[in-house]
């Protein structure tokens, strides 16, 4: 029988089922309280920063980096936990972003640690690597990567200095072929605060929330030279990309319009709090400032 486990190569979803039989039935030599589940992919990719991604089980839905989270059972997101599954796995651990009321209830009752992580801002990101390494025994690790994670982004910042600092609005979402509900982001985001590390000023910066809604009439004013527009995890076609950019002709007479600094952004990994925020940082610094070496 455990022959015939290792030997065959399925398709990803049937390996997936096939692991949690594994767990069951004892074909991998799994068993219970064993393992780590990440209900998050920012956490997951935390838990492999740190080199202990060998105790990953089971991951979200969203998960997609590195590469190796795509042979595990897919066990669904923050607001669809696969509970059924998930009791089959049998994990002695579980992470969860935020709070979550029905895991932890289901942690109580099977006797699995729920880990609660709240990564939303570069120094909840800090904490949250640093919970990491501390649940997971990896102290050395997360205090590394930590270092580094201000390292590069300090760099980034040095390098950007002696350009001037554009105005920018950043959507994350909005209704397709308009611009009602313009979703973007205030200063207390990550994704603000590795714009102002980029040498841009987001104008919304003063709002002391995270995501709130943009208005025309603010945008207007406001009068951005450049947008950054994220749809982290899409991919469009060409046709599908020049319509985004032309919904934009309805606010032409905004500076970003007229010089065609609109810049879409679709790596999933964009709005994803966690240890590759530096890279994000560089890539809306390039198109801040063309000329700004910035490695990477």
């Amino acid at each position: 029988m455990l022959n015939r486990c290792v030997n065959v190569l399925p398709p990803i979803r049937v390996l997936s089922a096939l692991l949690l039989l594994l767990a069951v039935a004892g074909c991998g030599g799994g068993g219970a309280g064993k393992g780590v589940i990440s209900l998050a992919p920012n956490v997951t990719e935390t838990i492999f920063a740190v080199g202990k991604g060998s105790e990953v089980i089971g991951v979200s839905d969203y998960d997609d980096y590195p590469a190796r989270v795509q042979r595990l059972p897919e066990l669904g997101g923050y607001i669809d936990p696969d509970l059924e599954q998930i009791a089959l796995l049998r994990p002695a651990l579980i992470f969860v972003p935020g709070r979550h009321e029905k895991v932890t209830a289901f942690g109580e009752q099977h006797g699995i640690t729920i880990e609660n992580i709240h990564m939303d801002s570069l120094a909840t990101i800090d904490a949250g690597i640093e919970t990491v390494g501390r649940t997971l025994g990896a102290v050395p690790e997360a205090t590394a990567l930590r270092a580094q994670i201000v390292s590069e982004l300090e760099a980034i910042r040095t390098a950007v200095e002696p350009f001037e600092r554009p105005k920018v609005l950043i959507v994350l979402g909005r209704e397709r072929g308009s611009l009602r509900n313009l979703q973007t982001v205030g200063g207390t985001s990550f994704i603000s605060e590795l714009v102002e590390i980029a040498g841009g000023d987001n104008i919304y910066g003063d709002e002391d929330k995270p995501y709130i809604e943009a208005s025309k009439e603010t945008i207007l004013v406001e009068a951005p030279d450049v947008i950054i527009e994220i749809h982290a995890g899409r991919s469009y076609t060409k046709k599908q990309t020049e319509a985004l950019f032309s919904d934009w002709l309805a606010l032409d007479a905004v500076p970003a319009w007229k010089s065609g600094r609109i810049y879409l952004f679709t790596d999933s990994h964009m709005l994803r709090p966690g240890p590759r925020v530096p890279d994000v940082a560089r890539q809306i610094a390039k198109k801040l400032h063309f000329a700004a070496d910035l490695g990477g």
